[in-house]
Order: C-alpha cells, then sequence, then structure tokens
C-alpha cells in the first residue's frame, strides 16, 4: 500500500505546486496589468492637466491682450485728443506771453504727446495688426535706434502669413528678449534677426551685456527663473517652439526662436 500512496503524495505535491505557480503567475501579470493601468491613467491625467494649463496659460495671455489693446486704444484715442485740445488751447491762452514762455509750453505738451503715443505703440503696436510681423519688429528697432538705443534687425527671405495669435506671441518674445538686455544684461549693442524659410522661422536676438547663467538644457524648469524667462518659456510652448539660449563670444547672450512652419 505504501507505492501507491507514494505516488498520489507526488501527484498532490506536483499538482499543488502547479496551482501555486499558476496562482503566482495569474497575480504577478494582474498586478503588472493594474500597475501598467494606473500608469497610463496618470499619465492621462497629466497630459489633461498640462493642456488645462496650456488652455489656462493661452487665455490669460489672450486676456492681457485685449486689455493691452483696449488701454492703447483709449490712450491715443481719448488721451491723444485731449493732448490736441490741450495745445491748442495752451496756445491760444498764452500768444501774448514772451516767445519762449511759448515754445517752452509748446516743447512740454509736444513732449508729453509722443509719450503718449510710445506708450500705446508698446502697449499694442497698430502695425502688427495692418503690416504684419516683420514690419513691426523692424519699427520696434527703429524706434529704439531713433531714441539712441543701438538695436539693429536684420530679415532674410520672404515673411510667410501666421495667425495673428502667432504674430502677438512672437512680437512680446521679441520685444521681452530686447527689453531683457537693454534693462538687465546693460547691453550696448543689440541684433535682431528674422529669418524665413519654406519650412521653418528663425529668430535671433543677441546681444553684447553681460549675460546670465545659462539654463542647462532646452527643457529646462522656469521655476526660479526671472519672469522674463518664464515668459519666454511660456509663450515658446504654446508657439509648440524651440528657444535655445547660448553664450555670445566675448561677452553677451544669443537667444534662439526656431519654429517649425508648420505649427504656424
Amino acid at each position: 500500500m505504501a507505492g501507491p500512496t507514494e505516488t498520489q503524495a507526488y501527484l498532490i505535491f506536483a499538482v499543488g505546486t502547479v496551482a501555486m505557480l499558476f496562482m503566482a503567475g495569474a497575480i504577478i501579470i494582474f498586478v503588472a496589468f493594474y500597475q501598467k493601468r494606473m500608469l497610463n491613467e496618470q499619465l492621462r491625467r497629466q497630459a489633461m492637466e498640462a493642456d488645462y494649463q496650456r488652455k489656462l496659460l493661452e487665455a490669460q495671455l489672450e486676456s492681457q491682450e485685449r486689455e493691452r489693446a483696449r488701454v492703447s486704444k483709449d490712450l491715443h484715442d481719448d488721451v491723444g485728443l485731449m493732448l490736441q485740445a490741450l495745445r491748442t488751447t495752451t496756445l491760444a491762452v498764452i500768444h501774448q506771453a514772451p516767445e519762449e514762455d511759448r515754445q517752452e509750453v509748446q516743447q512740454m505738451v509736444s513732449e508729453i504727446t509722443e509719450s503718449v503715443r510710445r506708450i500705446s505703440w508698446d502697449l499694442m503696436p497698430s502695425s502688427l495688426e495692418r503690416f504684419g510681423l516683420t514690419e513691426t519688429i523692424d519699427e520696434l528697432c527703429n524706434r529704439l535706434h531713433k531714441r539712441g538705443i543701438p538695436v539693429h534687425f536684420e530679415l532674410e527671405g520672404g515673411a510667410i502669413a501666421l495667425s495673428k495669435r502667432n504674430e502677438v506671441l512672437l512680437y512680446r518674445m521679441t520685444q521681452e528678449m530686447v527689453n531683457n538686455a537693454l534693462k538687465h544684461a546693460k547691453a550696448s549693442s543689440i541684433n535682431v534677426a528674422l529669418r524665413w524659410s519654406n519650412d521653418n522661422l528663425h529668430l535671433q536676438v543677441k546681444d553684447n551685456g553681460v549675460g546670465f547663467e545659462l539654463p542647462t538644457s532646452v527643457n529646462y524648469s522656469p521655476i526660479g527663473s526671472g519672469l522674463g524667462l518664464l515668459s519666454l518659456k511660456s509663450r515658446a510652448d504654446l508657439l509648440n517652439a524651440q528657444l535655445t539660449f547660448e553664450k555670445n563670444i566675448p561677452s553677451g547672450t544669443v537667444i534662439t526662436v526656431n519654429l517649425p512652419i508648420n505649427h504656424v
């Protein structure tokens, strides 16, 4: 009787072992499937969160642009007309005053009027709506150059039609890069280059300023960086453009924006 009993024991052991292995395999497969499902869910939520943040940022920027356009129009239309009326009234009142006083008052009103026009243009350039990105960047550089700020503009290739949204984003990036070079880098020379090709838009701002600690990667996190860099990175993300930073030799910084035309 020992033989059959031993055989049965082996069979029971073998069946038990196979059952345990099967259960262990099933558990491992279940855990792996569950983890994969959780990972996919996490990735889905992250994608939804990123999309939400992107839409929120775009809504905020659009709101800012609308407000800038409104204030610019009010300055140009309402304040501009009041200043013209003030000029006419003032000159009529002081027509018997000494010539030197009349000239001083006229110059003061002219300077105020020009300041209002400049602020209005900085808020929302009328040329951006009327003529497009290339002409507006050219005008920005010319205006700064006339004020004694050495900003030079280079253009290559023929402009390709962009959406107004993207033109505004690219113009604000140019404005931010130039302002950073002037205010923070204390640059004495700035070169703005805009190059168009059939499949790429290349925007570059190069200065000879003091420079700054460059990001170690184009995928750097702007946390802890200045608001200027954060603004550039945010707008580049909305454009799906590549934003790169390099050191200019012998001094300064080169910031480049590359935008594939199929993303415009």
